[in-house]
């Protein structure tokens, strides 16, 4: 669901993407990043891909708006809300992520 999440926990009945990052960065370390994806896309430093470490932001371009958000885990693995209907999970990076074009916000300096 769109706008589901916020520094306190879920709203909505649950989290989107961009709301699950504002709770774990919040909670984890007491920063507070800006609500959508669009702005978080914006918002720390810029890493190449090979240099992400765990707890960096990945904002995925999937849909042709930078729409997307998760939490780098390592290993290739994300901490992601998917979709309505899904639940909070950590999925590969590889497969159907590696082929979209991703902006890889350093953060884990933060957290």
């Amino acid at each position: 669901m769109w706008g589901g999440g916020s520094t306190t926990g879920p709203t909505k009945g649950g989290y989107d993407c961009s709301g699950l990052m504002l709770y774990a960065f919040y909670q984890g370390a007491r920063i507070a990043l800006p609500r959508t994806s669009q702005q978080m896309r914006r918002s720390g430093a810029r890493v190449p891909r090979s240099q992400i470490r765990p707890g960096d932001l990945i904002v995925i371009n999937n849909d042709g708006n930078w729409g997307h958000v998760g939490l780098y885990a390592g290993n290739n693995t994300m901490i992601h809300a998917p979709r309505p209907g899904k639940t909070v999970e950590t999925t590969s990076t590889s497969g159907y992520w590696s082929g979209t074009t991703g902006t890889y916000a350093e953060c884990s300096d933060a957290v």
